[in-house]
């Protein structure tokens, strides 16, 4: 929803594509700092407090976009206050709503084995998958019909429900570990070389992943040549078909093919830096749809393989960290798509930051073909 809402926003202030990415770079940059101490913390905590304190977070996060957007398209702001604001209210999703993700891969990995705990985790990534399939249409459709304000409002009630929903429904099955959390024992984890190559494999396909994100929109304006009402819409329409491929990938070609982690970082970071390089080629808005939709699939592949290996790396009193520094490469993925991205978009050319994009992800399949630990999961 936001990367369709933001632009949109951005350009009808008149201000540069570089702001939207600096709003995502910032909370990304929360984003990579907190995650893996939620992570960690549940492991001493207990899961269901981290989801709540997660959660809550959302929704703070999601209630102060939506009066910061009403009061922007109507006037009431000036762009730069708008753009801190912005900014600001994101912050409060990288540093409290980045809880969620690495409570819940933790919570599962407390109840599978390692047989099947791939395919759970698919499933998991699947969720982030629908909401990116009907958030960007919703968003582009909304904003013809309803003020972006009540729009965002409701999502915020959709989350403050599930927080209720998860505060009288949701068992804790695991005991907490009796152990104090510290950065020391974090550090050492994100240094460990059972984890460090699934977690670069991680940051390059999230990098990947926020410079189409932030940059597609842009794109359609400049090469495709639509007007901003008409490359919104279509604009959500990839972005939707994306997520569906991404849906179906880890709900069905996963399970299906039982692929394991080490074939779904390859497959993946490669079809990724195939539709990079599409898109660098590409001008028309098939060619752009198309490009988007292999770099979809591709992501769609390679983050349960990220996320599954580092779980099947690390004991299970280590899995609420494992989880967290895993959840933290997407932070670390959208903090850098911005200067990776929309600083070559802006300041280059548009292809330049897609070339840049195909070669991160191809060094990065080739990390994956070639490196022992990441065999040694399979």
């Amino acid at each position: 929803m936001l990367f369709v809402i933001l632009p949109m926003v951005t350009r009808a202030m008149g201000t540069g594509e570089i702001y939207v990415g600096l709003i995502f770079a910032g909370s990304s940059l929360f984003y990579m700092g907190f995650s893996p101490f939620w992570g960690n913390l549940s492991d001493s905590k207990g899961r269901r407090p981290i989801l709540l304190v997660g959660l809550a977070g959302n929704t703070l996060s999601l209630t102060a976009i939506a009066l910061v957007a009403g009061s922007a398209l109507s006037g009431a702001l000036v762009p730069m206050v708008a753009m801190a604001l912005f900014a600001f209210s994101r912050m409060l999703y990288g540093s409290i709503g980045s809880a969620i993700q690495p409570a819940a891969q933790a919570y599962i990995a407390d109840r599978t084995g390692m047989h099947e705990r791939t395919r759970l985790m698919s499933a998991l990534t699947a969720g982030s998958g629908l909401g990116t399939a009907f958030g960007p249409p919703l968003a582009a459709w909304a904003g013809g019909l309803i003020s972006v304000e009540g729009f965002v409002l409701a999502l915020a009630g959709v989350s403050f429900a599930v927080f209720i929903m998860i505060a009288l429904a949701l068992p804790e099955h695991r005991a907490p570990t009796p152990r104090k959390p510290g950065s020391q024992h974090l550090w050492r984890l994100a240094r460990d070389p059972r984890l460090l190559p699934f977690l670069l494999v991680g940051v390059a396909g999230w990098t990947a992943q926020g410079v189409f994100l932030q940059t597609l929109l842009f794109y359609l304006l400049d090469k495709a040549h639509l007007a901003i009402e008409q490359a919104a819409l279509v604009s959500g329409t990839i972005l939707a078909g994306g997520a569906f491929l991404v849906f179906g990938a880890q709900f069905i070609l996963i399970p299906v093919l039982r692929l394991r982690p080490r074939a779904l970082m390859v497959v993946g970071m490669t079809l990724t830096g195939i539709g990079a390089l599409t898109m660098a080629l590409g001008s028309g808005v098939w060619s752009i749809g198309f490009a988007f939709l292999l770099t979809s699939m591709g992501t769609g592949l390679s983050r349960p393989g990220v996320v599954s290996g580092a779980s099947l790396s690390v004991e299970p009193r280590e899995q609420g960290g494992a989880a967290g520094l895993a959840t933290a490469t997407a932070g670390a993925g959208f903090f850098l798509a911005p200067f990776i991205g929309l600083a070559l978009y802006q300041f280059v050319r548009p292809e330049a930051a897609y070339g840049a994009v195909a070669l991160l992800v191809l060094l990065a399949a080739v990390l994956a073909v070639t490196s022992r630990r990441i065999r040694l999961v399979g």
